[in-house]
């Protein structure tokens, strides 16, 4: 089985982990994906990690890319981690790692951890961290026209309480309104919604516009992780104390 010593790291870089069955060697579960030889059929036993849209996997099979199919035999049960490929006519994935079934309490530990661990690094990145209420939406007077574009639209708050950061009056956000997947899961924001929002400078592309079109000061909401509802402050104030902030 592979060896590494940073499981957290490979759990953070997986976005499909689960316990399974490897069912046959050099084959393939997925429609139009011819076998090869590196190829492992697997049955999942339990899902660690997995694409919520892909509902219940207990018991489904997935067709797994292996790094080193040598170290893998029909019938073992393993920990594998692996990154998304294919998910329709069957689901396709490239092995990150595995480990075997002893390192499965770790790995499922190591996931648990990685929600936190994501807004620490959404908090390491933020330039304002404040308490807000949001007091209009709209669109911005700019577009972008090609097809994954992110549609943005601009909010501006009532604040409430700074906890990084002091925000000008006038401070606004963007966000995505784009159903495109590189922004389906970025918060939508609505008036009347409280909370606290981790405010990051906008993409680069987007400040010439910015400069020529808005007059306030505008940032970026683009992680579901920035906009966190008000019971978090606690943890966010821990992981900022982690941080060397007061």
């Amino acid at each position: 089985m592979s060896e590494h010593p940073d499981i957290q790291k490979l759990a953070q870089s997986s976005s499909l982990i689960f316990s399974g069955t490897v069912v046959e060697l050099g084959a393939s579960s997925v429609a139009n994906l011819p076998p090869r030889d590196n190829f492992a059929v697997v049955r999942i036993d339990r899902a660690l990690r997995s694409d919520r849209a892909l509902g219940s996997l207990s018991g489904k099979a997935v067709t797994v890319a292996l790094s080193n199919r040598t170290k893998l035999q029909d019938g073992e049960r393993a920990i594998f981690l692996t990154s998304d490929w294919i998910q329709g006519g069957g689901i396709a994935a490239h092995e990150v790692a595995h480990f075997d079934l002893g390192h499965e309490q770790k790995i499922a530990s190591a996931v648990e951890r990685l929600p936190e661990r994501h807004l620490a690094d959404r908090l390491s990145s933020s330039i304002l961290v404040v308490v807000a209420e949001v007091i209009a939406t709209k669109p911005t007077p700019f577009d972008f026209r090609w097809r994954n574009a992110p549609q943005w639209a601009i909010a501006s708050f009532r604040f409430l309480d700074s906890v990084r950061g002091l925000p000008r009056e006038n401070t606004t956000a963007l966000y995505p309104t784009s159903t495109r997947p590189t922004w389906a899961l970025s918060p939508r924001l609505s008036q009347g919604q409280r909370g606290i929002f981790l405010l990051h400078r906008p993409p680069v592309w987007t400040i010439r516009m910015l400069e020529e079109s808005l007059t306030s000061e505008a940032f970026a909401l683009l992680d579901p992780a920035d906009v966190q509802p008000e019971a978090q402050r606690p943890l966010i104030e821990k992981l900022l104390g982690q941080m060397g902030e007061p």
